[in-house]
């Protein structure tokens, strides 16, 4: 097999599907320097790689087993294959969906393709209600209901591997369409609550993408329409998904407010009372909401009931895994792993000012079965720490990983915001990473 043009589709095909190689690990093998090698994943085919460089890839190439071959085909198949996915539009969608150059790569396009289908997929609500209104109101239904929960179930997904960013707008746009629908449409006592139930989802999931992107006021907005509408719908839990994600927005540090700590409990104590009120709610609940609680604590300073907190997170996870099948949870629970409780644990530790402790439990998160964009934020997480306790070039090292997939396919203002800490220890001993932040970080002011 022949690559006749190195970008960084084609090189962490060959790193990650075929070699499975961490970036340190396969700088090593062809024998350049990690920063050549970050370089080299952020090729375009207007830039790609070129002379030595892509000679010392064609040899790796020569080098893989047929297994490993397949497996970088496979890859490469399958970002094309999402490319190609444009041209299956309609011809006016894709005509004003983008413009294909040189300087997009077959994974840019994917993305923007798909944000694109997003905005497709809220004007069918509208044109679902549109026609003759002369005989009376438009009515939803069942399968309006569906097509929303699809809309929405399709948001959850996408934003585990390119974070918020490049997800909101269209969210929030289909939230604005469907609460209209809501408030003019007809509609039987099942739909009417089946569609609202949709309605409460997309809210929630526009409010984390809204956190995500750091627009905390927005967040808010669509968690308090979260909540209204899983009241109207008696959607219990509704409730205590709103209330998880609001409790963590609530011990979120804004640039000019500082986190509500009380507000984060106070919100946890109402989710464990309303999963308390269903003797089959799932323990990966309780631990959620402990979670919670031990970030909470963590901001507070109280150790003693941070460590009762992170202590009933492990006991819910644990009795989960020995008795509760992962498929019976809701999609949005199905994240609850021991990763993400040793994250938490990790963070409220630097809450605590406990840094070596938690540049430690940051080192041991387990990332191969993470999202992508759950990875760069463990990740942001363990290089803010290393720069707290003053190992700086294990903190560059770190931040400059999460830094290239920012570049990349993951948009989250909220993991930038994470390694501003590494920014300031990089200052005078980096300036490859202070470049590609200040870069970065110019692009969320002007966007």
């Amino acid at each position: 097999m022949i690559v006749n043009r190195w970008t960084k589709v084609e090189v962490k095909a060959l790193r990650l599907a075929a070699l499975r190689l961490t970036q340190e690990q396969f700088a090593e093998r062809i024998g350049f320097q990690v920063a050549t090698i970050r370089k080299w994943e952020r090729a375009t085919p207007g830039r790609p790689v070129r002379n030595e460089s892509a000679e010392a890839l064609d040899t790796e190439l020569a080098r893989l087993t047929d297994e490993q071959r397949a497996r970088f085909r496979a890859e490469i198949d399958e970002v094309r294959e999402a490319a190609m996915s444009l041209a299956r539009q309609p011809a006016e969608a894709a005509r004003d969906s983008l413009v294909l150059g040189d300087q997009h790569s077959a994974a840019e396009v994917e993305v923007d393709v798909k944000r694109r289908e997003f905005g497709m997929l809220a004007g069918a609500f509208v044109l679902a209600a549109g026609g003759d209104t002369s005989a009376g109101p438009i009515r939803i239904g069942i399968a309006d209901a569906r097509r929303l929960n699809e809309f929405v179930a399709y948001l959850e997904r996408r934003e585990q591997n390119i974070g918020g960013v490049s997800l909101v707008e269209s969210a929030v746009q289909a939230l604005g369409t469907a609460k209209h629908l809501l408030d003019t449409c007809a509609f039987s006592e099942e739909a009417g609550r089946a569609f609202i139930r949709a309605t409460g989802d997309l809210a929630t999931i526009a409010g984390w993408l809204a956190y995500d992107s750091d627009l905390y006021p927005l967040a808010r907005r669509c968690y308090a329409d979260a909540f209204s509408l899983a009241n109207q719908a008696g959607d219990d839990p509704l409730t205590v998904h709103v209330c998880m994600n609001a409790a963590l927005l609530a011990v979120s540090r804004v640039r000019n407010e500082d986190p509500n700590p009380h507000r984060a409990l106070n919100l946890a104590g109402r989710a464990r009372q309303v999963a308390r009120g269903h003797a089959h709610g799932p323990s990966r609940i309780h631990a959620l909401i402990a979670t919670r609680e031990a970030q909470a604590y963590g901001v507070l300073g109280d150790r003693a009931a941070y460590r009762k907190a992170i202590a009933t997170a492990w006991r819910e996870f644990d009795f989960a895994v020995d008795h509760e099948s992962l498929d019976d949870c809701p999609p949005w629970l199905r994240f609850v792993s021991a990763t993400e409780i040793r994250y938490h644990e990790a963070q409220a530790h630097g809450r605590l000012g406990d840094q070596a402790k938690s540049a430690d439990l940051y080192a041991g998160l387990a990332l191969e079965h993470a999202g992508a964009r759950n990875s760069a934020g463990y990740r942001a997480g363990s290089a803010a720490a290393l720069a707290k306790v003053g190992d700086v070039d294990a903190a560059v090292d770190q931040g400059l990983s999460v830094l290239a997939d920012l570049e990349g396919p993951v948009s989250s203002t909220r993991i930038l915001r994470r390694l501003e800490s590494v920014r300031a220890a990089a200052e005078g001993r980096s300036e490859e990473f202070t470049t590609r932040f200040d870069e970065l970080e110019k692009r969320v002011v002007t966007a």
